[in-house]
């Protein structure tokens, strides 16, 4: 989960997946998302359960999602995941699960988080989510830390005071 930089994790479509009407049960998509953002932040080197060990989470306090076409029994897809926004104690998340190219070849990279839900990729579903670090004895927010913020590649606090546009963890609704 770089700042400005796209994550990308394959999923398959397993049996387990689907629902009566062979198409995925619509929990598991955000299943989906979970998995690549567990992966994006091993990525930067600060997995998980190096942030419950140091009494913090990251909860999942809004999702705004769209769901734009069925995935199937056997598919696999990709999920791109992207720091949208922040702020001291929260992160706004773009995320979509996108069919991977036919050819082979690697999906565009997306370079700014505007530009991310402009892709040409094949959606399936599209989603935003607002995470808040939480501190585990407390259950209430508490500062993102340091080794998150630098892994992370965020810009420091004098920048955010001075780019207040990276601070806008609102979630847009269509």
């Amino acid at each position: 989960m770089q700042w400005n930089q796209t994550s990308r994790c394959d999923v398959d479509v397993h049996f387990e997946d689907i629902d009566a009407g062979g198409v995925v049960h619509h929990p598991n998509y955000l299943k989906y998302l979970e998995r690549a953002r567990c992966q994006a932040m091993r990525e930067i080197g600060v997995p998980f359960e190096s942030c419950l060990a140091r009494g913090l989470a990251f909860v999942v306090a809004e999702v705004h999602s769209k769901y734009t076409r069925p995935l199937r029994f056997g598919q696999r897809v990709s999920v791109l995941t992207q720091v949208a926004a922040f702020r001291t104690s929260s992160l706004k998340i773009y995320q979509k699960i996108v069919a991977l190219p036919e050819d082979g070849s690697e999906l565009s990279p997306h370079r700014c988080a505007r530009d991310f839900f402009a892709g040409h990729e094949e959606n399936y579903f599209l989603a935003q989510l607002r995470l808040v670090a939480v501190s585990l004895s407390t259950g209430k927010p508490t500062p993102i830390p340091e080794n998150i913020r630098m892994a992370g590649g965020f810009p420091s606090e004098v920048d955010l005071k001075e780019n207040r546009q990276w601070t806008d963890v609102r979630l847009e609704h269509e």
